[in-house]
């Protein structure tokens, strides 16, 4: 079998049997891929300090068994994200991005724009960008990478445009937005979005990727934008997204009353 390469980055590593590993990495050319690393576990030189999560690898690799799992022979660490480990919530949105990658696409499914956006994640975190602010910009983007991006122009219903000092929630089944006089005419519950949160959501949609970081939300609308972003993704995939909580959690606890 001749040997290939990629750049990829794991997303999950699993023990298997007494000295391989399956990891999970997504790359650009592959999407999300899975590959046995024999004799891992025992490796003194050739995984040693690399097969963890979050790392950028250069990565040699061999076709696919039975199984669909790719054979990793040779592994060269381009980063390792070091500051995630040392600081718990941003440890936390970088899971969550990996979180999202891994349910919504699919083995060797590619999605060229979603490797450079988990590798502008991954970076905004290590270098201190706010996780909050961070895990809504990158949940966003994969919505519409995965061809689910929500409409934030005007009202689904309606078809009013977006006003100063309307209010506004995101429509969980269409994700499209329903003003405040067709949300009274709804039977379902929705989470509500300020002008404010919807302003930012559109303008991170219509970003090119550079100049994401230019972008900040507040606090209090950046867990406001994660929880409409979760209920929205809850709907998708009828499956919850167990890291959300862990975000949520410390930072509704952190957030000053009346703010």
């Amino acid at each position: 079998m001749n040997s290939c390469r990629t750049r990829g980055l794991i997303l999950q590593v699993h023990d298997h049997g007494e000295s391989d590993k399956i990891v999970t990495f997504f790359s650009p050319d592959l999407g999300k891929a899975s590959a046995i690393a024999k004799g891992a576990k025992r490796s003194r030189k050739r995984f040693v300090n690399k097969l963890e999560i979050f790392s950028l690898l250069g990565i040699i690799y061999r076709s696919a068994r039975r199984d669909g799992l790719l054979f990793l022979d040779e592994a060269e660490l381009e980063n390792g994200f070091i500051p995630l480990r040392h600081a718990y919530d941003r440890y936390v949105a970088a899971i969550y991005a990996g979180e999202l990658t891994l349910r919504f696409t699919r083995e060797m499914d590619q999605h060229p724009e979603l490797f450079p956006l988990l590798l502008w994640t991954m970076h905004s975190l290590a270098e201190g960008r706010e996780p909050l602010e961070t895990a809504a910009l990158f949940h966003l983007r994969i919505l519409r990478a995965a061809g689910y991006e929500p409409a934030l122009n005007r009202c689904g219903i309606c078809n009013e445009e977006i006003q100063l000092g309307g209010e506004y929630a995101l429509h969980p089944g269409s994700g499209s937005l329903v003003c405040g006089r067709c949300r009274q005419k709804q039977t379902l519950s929705f989470l509500s979005l300020s002008v404010q949160t919807i302003k930012f959501l559109s303008h991170a949609q219509q970003a090119e990727l550079p100049n994401l970081g230019r972008l900040r939300l507040p606090r209090k609308n950046a867990l406001e934008a994660l929880a409409v972003l979760h209920r929205y993704t809850q709907h998708l995939l009828q499956h919850d997204i167990n890291s959300w909580h862990q975000i949520i959690k410390p930072a509704t606890a952190l957030q000053p009353a009346g703010r």
